[in-house]
């Protein structure tokens, strides 16, 4: 067997064995128990739950091993996307300050006080996370500890703990001038470049256009049904390949939904519709699929191209929200369009009033002057 510690071992059958003591025989001698899986990351989980169902309930667990067991009760739950995000964020950001203190130990002084490290120097660059970023990190925690109190009777340190406020950043959208430059060079037949200016005017997330397909399609009642998302992730396993690429519902629940076909792109989209497979993809016109960052670029290079300056994909949906607002399309239309749980989401995030708009609803104001 090769050993790859922990009282891991590497099987001749190919699965990974962990062995831990179970219990004690009357002359003192240890009784050794094993778990078996086929990669080592899920058999070191396997073996820290084995270990945590062996303690009383109100025995003293350290983070690690409470982190592993809520991590578990939730693997069936969650989507492969969320539970790797999870994995890793513990790994970046809690494993090393807080992983091998017991729980109990743990008070809501020293996570307030990393909060606030995070803040200030907690990126690999030495600058401050992002309040969005640090919300996630500690919303995580929060989670962990009030799982247990329940399942394990222990006190929750994060109960007390403040999220740090959300920082009210102006995200830039594409101008009304690079915005017509944008729609007179996308409506064509590369369909990579079409579906830049299909997300431009329907509020598609990057992973929703990439795991689109011509049958999700409908021309006679002219609507694309999203009910997919394509993004690459850290295996699950712990195995080679290192990532792989998954096709998942989207965000939430929401996010499955009807969007109308931009009358303008009906005939485009309709002439190419007319010689492809429905099976095929719509970036592609094949079965192969464009990952998202492979269109990323794609892009950015059409961008350079037509003389736009670069803005990050989620731009294209940042102004088609800001558009519909602008318009006078109501809030509660467009939040459904975007696949957001709620309008608040579409409010506070995605619509971005300009100095011209500010202008034209204080003319409201000065016209009774």
């Amino acid at each position: 067997m090769s050993r790859r510690g922990k009282n891991i071992f590497k099987r001749k059958d190919g699965r990974w064995e962990g062995r831990y003591i179970s219990s004690y025989m009357e002359n003192g001698r240890a009784k050794y128990s094993s778990v078996y899986a086929y990669s080592y990351v899920e058999c070191s989980q396997k073996l820290q739950l084995a270990k945590v169902d062996l303690l009383p309930k109100n025995d003293p667990i350290t983070v690690s091993e409470l982190f592993s067991v809520w991590l578990a009760s939730r693997k069936n739950s969650i989507k492969s996307s969320t539970y790797v995000s999870y994995r890793t964020m513990y790994q970046n950001y809690i494993a090393a300050p807080f992983g091998d203190m017991r729980v109990g130990r743990v008070t809501s002084f020293i996570i307030n006080r990393y909060v606030s490290e995070l803040l200030e120097c907690g990126g690999d660059d030495g600058k401050g996370l992002s309040s969005r970023s640090v919300q996630a990190i500690l919303i995580m925690m929060k989670s962990v500890f009030a799982y247990g109190e329940t399942e394990y009777k222990l006190d929750d340190p994060a109960k007390n703990v403040s999220l740090p406020k959300s920082e009210h950043k102006e995200i830039e959208v594409f101008t009304s001038v690079e915005m017509a430059k944008i729609r007179q060079n996308a409506l064509c037949d590369d369909c990579q470049i079409l579906g830049v200016l299909l997300c431009l005017y329907t509020g598609l997330r990057i992973g929703e256009i990439c795991a689109l397909k011509w049958q999700d399609i409908d021309l006679v009642n002219q609507v694309i049904h999203v009910w997919k998302t394509l993004q690459r992730i850290k295996n699950p396993n712990g195995i080679s390949p290192k990532t792989i690429v998954i096709i998942d519902e989207p965000k939430s629940a929401k996010s499955i939904r009807d969007i109308p076909i931009p009358t303008f792109m009906l005939s485009q989209i309709a002439k190419i519709k007319r010689n492809v497979n429905p099976d095929c993809y719509f970036l592609t016109c094949s079965l192969n699929y464009t990952e998202p960052r492979t269109y990323q670029y794609r892009y950015k290079t059409f961008l350079k191209h037509i003389g736009v300056t670069y803005k990050n994909f989620h731009v294209l949906r940042h102004t088609f929200a800001t558009e519909c607002i602008r318009l006078g399309i109501d809030v509660k239309t467009v939040s459904e369009l975007l696949g957001h749980a709620s309008v608040k989401i579409t409010l506070e995030r995605y619509v971005h009033s300009n100095m011209d708009m500010k202008r034209k609803q204080l003319e409201k104001l000065y016209a009774y002057v």
